[in-house]
């Protein structure tokens, strides 16, 4: 993630440690033996996350490797939104 601006890679890496901590917390569930709906609950939320940041990281992908970082006309910029929004709504 090279071409990543500071605050784009700040954002990820925030999303990362929220990621990790709810990965602490559902090993803290099967090792206290949790209920099973509850893991199983923890764990859609952890692959949420994971599919959400998955986004994001496209998103700045798009951006600043596949169009290198060029001025998108605010035509193409909707574009852009409107193509990750439907990503975001399939997954």
């Amino acid at each position: 993630m090279v071409d990543v601006n500071k605050e784009e890679k700040r954002k990820i890496i925030q999303r990362l440690k929220r990621i990790e901590g709810q990965i602490r917390g559902l090993q803290r569930m099967i090792e206290e033996g949790n209920n099973c709906e509850d893991v199983l609950i923890q764990l859609s939320a952890v692959k949420n996350a994971m599919e959400n940041l998955g986004i994001v990281i496209l998103e700045s992908y798009l951006k600043h490797c596949v169009f290198k970082d060029e001025s998108l006309s605010p035509e193409k910029e909707r574009e852009l939104e409107a193509a990750l929004k439907l990503l975001k709504r399939l997954k």
